[in-house]
């Protein structure tokens, strides 16, 4: 598994971070620029004869601010610029797109949990409201034992059907 696949599954695992997803939108770009920036100076030397030119070239390409001062005139650096907008604007897309939604999943799953909680209280608030009513029904039956007779007791006659 690559580093690029390990960090995409540890940042799955434990998204909710605002670091986090910064991290991982900036190592996307990061990656692209500096990838885009050794293709260029190995491809289009002449025009970019040193590193830090091809850098530059390549953060104002994947950046989409293109000061028009570093323009590409060959095939290759047309080529590679091309590459990099649109692996940039794919990589940011998509990047974002999954950091949103591992944001809508975790607040789904809070919310779940919070709606689960409150299910729980009223259900615990129901047992109690019956176990009142079953104690006063007890202390009624026993303070008037007449007041009930087997055939009423519908425990006393399990054969009998009541709508």
């Amino acid at each position: 598994m690559s580093i690029i696949e390990r960090s995409f599954t540890r940042f799955r695992q434990d998204p909710a971070s605002i670091r986090k997803s910064t991290g991982a939108i900036m190592g996307t770009t990061v990656m692209v620029v500096v990838i885009g920036a050794v293709v260029v100076r190995v491809f289009d030397q002449e025009e970019y004869p040193t590193f830090a030119e091809a850098v530059w070239f390549t953060l104002q390409t994947v950046t989409t601010v293109g000061y028009g001062d570093n323009t590409p005139d060959n095939f290759m650096g047309r080529a590679v610029a091309a590459v990099v907008m649109i692996t940039a604007i794919g990589l940011i897309t998509v990047v974002t797109a999954a950091i949103t939604s591992v944001f809508v999943e975790a607040a789904r799953s809070e919310r779940s949990t919070s709606q689960r909680n409150e299910q729980k209280e009223l259900m615990e608030r129901l047992i109690a409201s019956v176990d009142n009513i079953a104690t006063r029904l007890d202390r009624i039956e026993t303070a008037s034992p007449t007041l009930m007779t087997s055939d009423d007791d519908p425990a006393s006659n399990p054969n009998e059907t009541h709508s």
